[in-house]
């Protein structure tokens, strides 16, 4: 059976709503074979903001490739690092928005022990998500600073494009595989945070109420 992201957003959108609460967003690894087309519908961004040529490598320089642009929607994505820096694939937060207008009422729990990043660059040294987001806009990454966490539909979307890999032709390389954090949704009664597995067939490592996360920036999909 050939499953394509329309049809694992749906599926995702009704295991949702059947629970109501946090759910893990799985890949739908169930016997099928599961293909996402990989589309490479994306431009490699600079740490300085500049376009760079294809054949830019990852890295942290103004000149290195440390953003993607998704031409089809026009979304700026964060490319992670394998440096045990700020940006760093294998670090994990807890999920935190103290912003009532963003938050939805929920406003999450903040780390002190459970998180994995590099606390020395993180508000009040805690491994959250507002703290990470609030890091890297200090830092303008690629020249901005108003990048957040994606929707659901928006890391869906991406799926496709993200890659263990740090040389593979997709926009998301160095994608290390497990659960990633979305922002706030409401589900019928409830809000709350959410997990989505990347890449879409990645084995998923739990770990204590922390997650991973891939920063996005530009015009919000709900």
């Amino acid at each position: 059976m050939l499953w394509q992201a329309s049809q694992w957003l749906a599926a995702l959108s009704a295991a949702l709503l059947a629970t109501g609460g946090p759910v893990i967003a799985a890949s739908l690894d169930d016997g099928h074979e599961e293909q996402f087309p990989v589309r490479h519908r994306y431009t490699k961004i600079g740490g300085d903001g500049s376009v760079l040529d294809k054949s830019a490598q990852p890295g942290t320089g103004p000149k290195d490739w440390v953003c993607s642009i998704d031409e089809e929607t026009g979304l700026m994505w964060e490319i992670k690092t394998s440096d045990g820096a700020l940006r760093d694939k294998g670090h994990t937060y807890t999920p935190y928005d103290s912003n009532p207008n963003t938050n939805g009422g929920w406003i999450g729990y903040r780390d002190d022990k459970t998180g994995k990043c590099d606390r020395s660059q993180m508000h009040e040294g805690s491994c959250n998500t507002e703290a990470y987001m609030a890091a890297l806009n200090e830092s303008k990454l690629c020249g901005h600073s108003d990048w957040r966490l994606p929707t659901i539909p928006e890391l869906v979307a991406v799926a496709s494009e993200s890659s263990p890999a740090s040389s593979a032709d997709v926009a998301l390389p160095n994608t290390a595989e497990g659960w990633y954090w979305t922002g706030v949704s409401k589900v019928g009664h409830a809000v709350y945070s959410r997990v989505i597995l990347l890449p879409p067939r990645g084995r998923a490592y739990f770990y204590d109420g922390s997650y991973m996360v891939r920063a996005v920036r530009g015009g919000k999909s709900d």
